[in-house]
């Protein structure tokens, strides 16, 4: 499900088909993707949390973070062996299939088409830790 939150765009994505994840894997994939990143060239940032729950938070924004930027998206994503899985969803808000996974020490963010066959990733950005 795709909705908007107080003049933020918020993506929630919903699936029917919750992935079961057991807290050893909640605690690997933390250790994997718990934080903040950056894609310095294109301004694109990513913060990931976990709390407690069976699913992740992503907040994925472009620019700096303030209190003017209504340009933030949030995703619910699901713990898939050794990834992050946001599923796609064709809700008002339209939503591709994506999906995170660890590359050495940074991050690839990749996206397939909307309503395609083609099961290849179109999008793909790479992340590394944003420091403190």
């Amino acid at each position: 499900m795709c909705f908007r939150i107080a003049g933020t765009l918020a993506i929630v994505l919903l699936s029917t088909n919750l992935f079961g994840q057991t807290k050893a894997e909640m605690k690997t994939s933390q250790k994997l993707f718990e934080g903040r990143w950056v894609n310095k060239k294109e301004k694109r940032h990513l913060i990931i949390s976990y709390d407690g729950r069976k699913y992740v938070d992503i907040n994925d924004w472009q620019g700096k973070w303030n209190q003017k930027n209504n340009s933030i998206d949030a995703y619910k994503a699901w713990i898939e062996k050794a990834k992050l899985v946001m599923p796609e969803s064709k809700t008002d808000l339209r939503c591709p299939y994506c999906e995170i996974i660890k590359k050495n020490n940074a991050l690839l963010y990749r996206c397939m088409e909307m309503n395609t066959t083609n099961k290849k990733f179109t999008d793909s950005t790479l992340f590394v830790r944003e420091k403190e």
